[in-house]
């Protein structure tokens, strides 16, 4: 199994968006597990579930096996850990190597291709524990200069979790989100990005298009959609390209 996290600290850079389409557009091959670790639970509304207020992933943290969390989404192939809406890691001193664990004690890796974590935008208990089993991690970033300084922070608390663990760094991408290519800003931010990570870090860009907002009305991820979209093409793209990475 390969684990893919999907961070970054900063708000609104389109995580959860990422997480569920590039979860989704796996599942049409593959076996997928998709937790939901932010507990906004956005990531189980994109897929057709709701964030749990009994058990969720969260419960892991407080003695819950993985596995008793799992339900069914919008694809046969697709599995979800909902969010624990009203988890709140700062009430636990220690949460280290509980997600490692459950994937170890449980033999996660025995039933699924991949796993997708939609990470919260905070630095804590949380997206450590995502770190810890992490194979690649995708950094989804909007192209502007708050954008490349957050790019900067979270490769930072890639190497130090790296470090910390002393386990082999993770493989590492960056992809641009709501990209306007008439926008002067967007390419600055873009060679910023290329100079200061390499460009073989970047993805091609998700462009801006308005059903990758309202896919989460209807609960069905943009890649599933009847009518092909920008959003679509961008995501499957994406998708290609990191699975050749990967592989690579």
């Amino acid at each position: 199994m390969k684990t893919i996290v999907i961070s970054n600290r900063k708000g609104g850079s389109a995580k959860t968006t990422t997480a569920v389409n590039l979860a989704t557009q796996l599942a049409q091959e593959a076996s997928v597990l998709l937790l939901d670790f932010d507990t906004q639970g956005h990531a189980s509304i994109g897929v057709g579930c709701a964030p749990s207020e009994s058990v969720g992933v969260h419960s892991i943290f407080l003695g819950a096996t993985l596995s008793e969390t799992f339900i069914p989404t919008v694809h046969d192939r697709l599995t979800l850990s909902p969010a624990l809406v009203f988890f709140d890691v700062y009430e636990y001193s220690d949460l280290r190597g509980v997600l490692r664990s459950r994937f170890k004690r449980e033999k996660i890796a025995d039933f699924f291709d991949y796993c997708i974590i939609d990470t919260p935008p905070t630095f804590d208990a949380l997206l450590k524990n995502a770190l810890e089993v992490a194979d690649a991690v995708v950094i989804p970033f909007v192209p502007h200069h708050l954008g490349v300084v957050a790019v900067g922070q979270m490769m930072r608390a890639i190497y130090q979790s790296a470090a910390v663990l002393e386990r082999p760094l993770a493989e590492v991408g960056i992809l641009p989100v709501m990209f306007n290519p008439h926008i002067k800003e967007h390419h600055e931010a873009l060679e910023k990005v290329k100079t200061a990570f390499g460009k073989e870090k970047l993805f091609s860009p998700i462009g801006v298009d308005i059903k990758l907002s309202k896919q989460f009305e209807t609960g069905q991820p943009v890649v599933l959609a009847a009518q092909r979209s920008k959003g679509m093409k961008d995501y499957c793209t994406f998708t290609r390209e990191l699975l050749q990475r990967m592989d690579g």
